[in-house]
Protein backbone atom coordinates (compact mmCIF):
# COMPACT_ATOMS: atom_id res chain seq x y z
CA UNK A 1 0.00 0.00 0.00
CA UNK A 2 0.96 3.67 -0.14
CA UNK A 3 3.35 5.25 2.37
CA UNK A 4 1.52 4.84 5.69
CA UNK A 5 0.71 7.99 7.63
CA UNK A 6 -1.71 6.75 10.31
CA UNK A 7 -2.79 3.54 12.00
CA UNK A 8 -6.25 3.66 13.60
CA UNK A 9 -6.80 1.08 16.34
CA UNK A 10 -9.82 0.04 18.31
CA UNK A 11 -8.84 -0.70 21.92
CA UNK A 12 -10.74 -3.52 23.60
CA UNK A 13 -9.92 -6.92 22.08
CA UNK A 14 -7.96 -5.20 19.31
CA UNK A 15 -4.96 -3.22 20.57
CA UNK A 16 -5.59 -4.35 24.13
CA UNK A 17 -5.57 -7.95 25.33
CA UNK A 18 -8.73 -9.33 26.99
CA UNK A 19 -7.36 -8.33 30.42
CA UNK A 20 -7.11 -4.70 29.17
CA UNK A 21 -3.29 -4.73 29.13
CA UNK A 22 -1.19 -3.70 26.11
CA UNK A 23 0.72 -6.73 24.79
CA UNK A 24 4.47 -6.19 24.57
CA UNK A 25 4.56 -6.39 20.74
CA UNK A 26 2.10 -3.49 20.61
CA UNK A 27 4.20 -1.46 23.04
CA UNK A 28 7.20 -2.07 20.79
CA UNK A 29 5.12 -1.10 17.76
CA UNK A 30 4.42 2.33 19.26
CA UNK A 31 8.15 3.00 19.49
CA UNK A 32 8.60 1.87 15.88
CA UNK A 33 5.79 4.09 14.64
CA UNK A 34 7.20 7.10 16.49
CA UNK A 35 10.62 6.51 14.93
CA UNK A 36 9.05 6.39 11.48
CA UNK A 37 6.79 9.43 11.97
CA UNK A 38 3.61 7.35 11.67
CA UNK A 39 0.71 8.32 13.92
CA UNK A 40 -1.20 5.79 16.01
CA UNK A 41 -4.80 6.89 16.57
CA UNK A 42 -6.77 5.18 19.36
CA UNK A 43 -10.30 4.90 17.99
CA UNK A 44 -12.62 3.81 20.75
CA UNK A 45 -16.06 3.85 22.26
CA UNK A 46 -14.47 5.03 25.51
CA UNK A 47 -14.07 8.67 26.47
CA UNK A 48 -10.63 10.22 25.95
CA UNK A 49 -9.58 9.65 29.56
CA UNK A 50 -10.41 5.97 29.21
CA UNK A 51 -7.49 5.44 26.83
CA UNK A 52 -4.51 3.83 28.62
CA UNK A 53 -1.99 6.37 29.85
CA UNK A 54 0.80 4.46 28.10
CA UNK A 55 -0.85 5.42 24.83
CA UNK A 56 -1.85 8.98 25.71
CA UNK A 57 1.72 9.80 26.78
CA UNK A 58 3.45 8.18 23.81
CA UNK A 59 4.90 10.42 21.06
CA UNK A 60 3.26 8.39 18.29
CA UNK A 61 -0.21 9.29 19.62
CA UNK A 62 -1.37 12.84 18.85
CA UNK A 63 -5.11 12.39 18.34
CA UNK A 64 -7.80 10.27 19.95
CA UNK A 65 -11.11 9.31 18.38
CA UNK A 66 -13.53 8.76 21.29
CA UNK A 67 -17.23 7.97 21.78
CA UNK A 68 -17.22 5.82 18.64
CA UNK A 69 -16.40 8.83 16.47
CA UNK A 70 -18.34 11.51 18.32
CA UNK A 71 -15.10 13.18 19.37
CA UNK A 72 -11.79 13.81 17.62
CA UNK A 73 -9.44 15.11 20.29
CA UNK A 74 -6.05 16.81 19.91
CA UNK A 75 -3.75 15.78 22.77
CA UNK A 76 -1.31 18.60 22.01
CA UNK A 77 -3.84 21.34 22.66
CA UNK A 78 -6.23 19.44 24.91
CA UNK A 79 -9.10 20.50 22.65
CA UNK A 80 -11.77 18.61 20.76
CA UNK A 81 -11.27 19.26 17.06
CA UNK A 82 -14.59 17.68 16.14
CA UNK A 83 -17.56 16.97 18.39
CA UNK A 84 -20.83 15.50 17.14
CA UNK A 85 -23.43 15.27 19.89
CA UNK A 86 -26.91 13.91 20.31
CA UNK A 87 -29.56 16.57 20.76
CA UNK A 88 -31.13 17.00 24.18
CA UNK A 89 -34.52 16.31 22.63
CA UNK A 90 -33.35 12.99 21.19
CA UNK A 91 -31.79 11.85 24.47
CA UNK A 92 -35.00 12.71 26.32
CA UNK A 93 -37.14 10.87 23.76
CA UNK A 94 -34.99 7.75 23.95
CA UNK A 95 -34.99 7.86 27.74
CA UNK A 96 -38.78 8.18 27.85
CA UNK A 97 -39.14 5.14 25.61
CA UNK A 98 -36.62 2.98 27.49
CA UNK A 99 -36.74 4.02 31.15
CA UNK A 100 -39.66 1.68 31.99
CA UNK A 101 -37.40 -1.31 31.31
CA UNK A 102 -34.73 -2.78 33.62
CA UNK A 103 -31.68 -1.45 31.82
CA UNK A 104 -28.68 0.81 32.41
CA UNK A 105 -28.87 4.09 30.47
CA UNK A 106 -25.35 5.58 30.37
CA UNK A 107 -24.75 9.07 28.96
CA UNK A 108 -21.24 10.03 27.84
CA UNK A 109 -20.33 13.69 28.40
CA UNK A 110 -17.47 15.74 29.85
CA UNK A 111 -15.09 12.79 29.61
CA UNK A 112 -17.33 10.69 31.85
CA UNK A 113 -19.94 7.97 31.58
CA UNK A 114 -22.86 9.04 33.78
CA UNK A 115 -25.12 6.35 35.23
CA UNK A 116 -28.20 6.74 37.40
CA UNK A 117 -27.44 5.56 40.93
CA UNK A 118 -30.86 3.89 41.01
CA UNK A 119 -29.85 1.62 38.10
CA UNK A 120 -26.21 1.05 39.01
CA UNK A 121 -26.86 -2.32 40.67
CA UNK A 122 -28.17 -3.66 37.34
CA UNK A 123 -24.51 -3.96 36.29
CA UNK A 124 -24.43 -6.97 38.63
CA UNK A 125 -26.93 -8.93 36.54
CA UNK A 126 -26.16 -7.97 32.93
CA UNK A 127 -24.79 -10.72 30.69
CA UNK A 128 -21.12 -9.75 30.41
CA UNK A 129 -17.83 -11.41 31.47
CA UNK A 130 -16.82 -10.68 35.05
CA UNK A 131 -13.70 -8.75 34.01
CA UNK A 132 -15.79 -6.47 31.81
CA UNK A 133 -18.37 -6.06 34.58
CA UNK A 134 -15.68 -4.80 36.97
CA UNK A 135 -14.29 -2.45 34.30
CA UNK A 136 -17.73 -1.02 33.56
CA UNK A 137 -18.61 -0.42 37.20
CA UNK A 138 -15.25 1.22 37.91
CA UNK A 139 -15.56 3.50 34.89
CA UNK A 140 -19.04 4.85 35.59
CA UNK A 141 -19.98 8.01 37.48
CA UNK A 142 -23.20 7.30 39.41
CA UNK A 143 -25.50 10.31 39.85
CA UNK A 144 -28.64 10.75 42.00
CA UNK A 145 -30.61 12.41 39.20
CA UNK A 146 -32.33 10.79 36.26
CA UNK A 147 -30.52 11.30 32.96
CA UNK A 148 -33.03 13.97 31.75
CA UNK A 149 -32.57 15.84 35.04
CA UNK A 150 -28.80 15.67 34.57
CA UNK A 151 -28.73 17.06 31.01
CA UNK A 152 -28.73 20.79 31.92
CA UNK A 153 -25.77 20.21 34.24
CA UNK A 154 -23.39 18.52 31.78
CA UNK A 155 -21.89 19.13 28.37
CA UNK A 156 -22.96 17.63 25.04
CA UNK A 157 -23.92 13.94 25.08
CA UNK A 158 -21.77 12.17 22.50
CA UNK A 159 -22.91 8.59 23.15
CA UNK A 160 -25.51 6.52 24.94
CA UNK A 161 -24.46 3.10 26.17
CA UNK A 162 -27.43 0.95 27.12
CA UNK A 163 -27.13 -2.41 28.90
CA UNK A 164 -30.31 -4.47 28.92
CA UNK A 165 -31.18 -7.35 31.24
CA UNK A 166 -34.09 -8.90 29.32
CA UNK A 167 -34.93 -9.67 25.71
CA UNK A 168 -37.94 -7.40 26.08
CA UNK A 169 -35.55 -4.58 26.91
CA UNK A 170 -33.38 -5.40 23.91
CA UNK A 171 -36.40 -5.31 21.60
CA UNK A 172 -37.48 -1.97 23.08
CA UNK A 173 -34.01 -0.55 22.37
CA UNK A 174 -34.15 -1.59 18.72
CA UNK A 175 -37.65 -0.20 18.31
CA UNK A 176 -36.72 3.12 19.92
CA UNK A 177 -33.55 3.58 17.86
CA UNK A 178 -35.27 2.64 14.62
CA UNK A 179 -37.76 5.49 15.10
CA UNK A 180 -35.08 8.08 14.40
CA UNK A 181 -33.10 8.25 11.12
CA UNK A 182 -30.54 10.53 12.79
CA UNK A 183 -29.51 7.75 15.23
CA UNK A 184 -26.72 5.29 14.47
CA UNK A 185 -26.58 2.31 16.81
CA UNK A 186 -24.58 -0.89 17.13
CA UNK A 187 -24.79 -3.99 19.31
CA UNK A 188 -21.34 -4.47 20.83
CA UNK A 189 -21.99 -7.35 23.24
CA UNK A 190 -24.68 -9.80 24.24
CA UNK A 191 -26.20 -7.16 26.53
CA UNK A 192 -25.30 -3.77 25.07
CA UNK A 193 -26.28 -1.22 22.46
CA UNK A 194 -24.37 1.99 21.78
CA UNK A 195 -26.23 4.90 20.15
CA UNK A 196 -24.79 8.03 18.58
CA UNK A 197 -25.69 10.72 16.09
CA UNK A 198 -25.59 9.24 12.60
CA UNK A 199 -22.55 11.42 11.79
CA UNK A 200 -20.65 10.12 14.83
CA UNK A 201 -19.04 6.93 13.56
CA UNK A 202 -15.45 5.76 13.59
CA UNK A 203 -15.45 5.79 9.80
CA UNK A 204 -16.58 9.41 9.62
CA UNK A 205 -13.95 10.35 12.19
CA UNK A 206 -11.22 8.58 10.22
CA UNK A 207 -12.18 10.42 7.03
CA UNK A 208 -12.42 13.76 8.85
CA UNK A 209 -9.05 13.41 10.57
CA UNK A 210 -7.37 12.25 7.38
CA UNK A 211 -8.64 15.34 5.57
CA UNK A 212 -7.64 17.57 8.50
CA UNK A 213 -4.09 16.17 8.55
CA UNK A 214 -3.69 15.94 4.77
CA UNK A 215 -3.43 12.14 4.66
CA UNK A 216 -4.67 10.17 1.71
CA UNK A 217 -7.15 7.47 2.68
CA UNK A 218 -4.82 5.00 0.98
CA UNK A 219 -2.21 5.93 3.61
CA UNK A 220 -4.37 4.73 6.51
CA UNK A 221 -4.67 1.33 8.17
CA UNK A 222 -7.45 0.49 10.63
CA UNK A 223 -7.81 -2.42 13.05
CA UNK A 224 -10.99 -3.54 14.82
CA UNK A 225 -12.97 -6.51 16.03
CA UNK A 226 -16.59 -5.54 16.66
CA UNK A 227 -19.67 -4.00 15.09
CA UNK A 228 -18.76 -0.45 16.12
CA UNK A 229 -15.57 -0.82 14.04
CA UNK A 230 -17.30 -1.64 10.75
CA UNK A 231 -17.45 1.91 9.40
CA UNK A 232 -13.74 2.39 10.20
CA UNK A 233 -12.78 -0.93 8.58
CA UNK A 234 -14.68 0.06 5.46
CA UNK A 235 -13.29 3.62 5.38
CA UNK A 236 -9.56 2.85 5.76
CA UNK A 237 -7.09 2.21 3.00
CA UNK A 238 -6.46 -1.18 4.60
CA UNK A 239 -9.23 -2.45 6.88
CA UNK A 240 -7.98 -5.20 9.18
CA UNK A 241 -10.00 -7.34 11.60
CA UNK A 242 -8.53 -9.38 14.42
CA UNK A 243 -8.72 -13.16 14.32
CA UNK A 244 -10.79 -12.95 17.52
CA UNK A 245 -13.21 -10.52 15.85
CA UNK A 246 -16.90 -11.06 15.23
CA UNK A 247 -17.54 -13.26 12.15
CA UNK A 248 -19.74 -10.66 10.45
CA UNK A 249 -17.01 -8.05 10.86
CA UNK A 250 -14.24 -10.37 9.64
CA UNK A 251 -16.29 -10.94 6.48
CA UNK A 252 -15.85 -7.24 5.61
CA UNK A 253 -12.08 -7.06 6.19
CA UNK A 254 -9.36 -6.52 3.61
CA UNK A 255 -7.11 -8.64 5.82
CA UNK A 256 -7.18 -10.63 9.08
CA UNK A 257 -4.60 -10.03 11.85
CA UNK A 258 -3.53 -12.50 14.55
CA UNK A 259 -5.49 -12.41 17.84
CA UNK A 260 -5.35 -9.39 20.12
CA UNK A 261 -3.91 -11.41 22.99
CA UNK A 262 -0.81 -12.10 20.86
CA UNK A 263 -0.30 -8.45 19.92
CA UNK A 264 -1.88 -9.05 16.53
CA UNK A 265 -1.81 -5.38 15.52
CA UNK A 266 1.98 -5.33 15.88
CA UNK A 267 2.42 -8.70 14.16
CA UNK A 268 0.44 -7.46 11.16
CA UNK A 269 2.29 -4.13 11.06
CA UNK A 270 5.68 -5.89 11.25
CA UNK A 271 4.77 -7.66 8.04
CA UNK A 272 3.40 -4.48 6.45
CA UNK A 273 6.37 -2.28 7.39
CA UNK A 274 9.05 -4.95 7.03
CA UNK A 275 10.76 -4.66 10.40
Amino acid sequence: MADIKAVFVDLDDTFLAPDKSIPQPNLDLMDELAARGIELVPCTGRHVGGVPQQMLAHPCVRHVVASNGGIVHDLRTGCDLRLVALTTERVEELYAALSPYPLVFDAFADGRAYTEQARYDLFDIIDVPEGLRAYLKAGRTPVPQTIPELLPQVGPITKLSIFFTTEEGAAACRAAFDRFPDIYYVKTSAANFEAMDVRATKGEALRWLAAHEGWEIAQTVAFGDNNNDVTMIEAAGDGVVMENGEPQVKALADHIAPPAIEGGVALYMQHLLGY
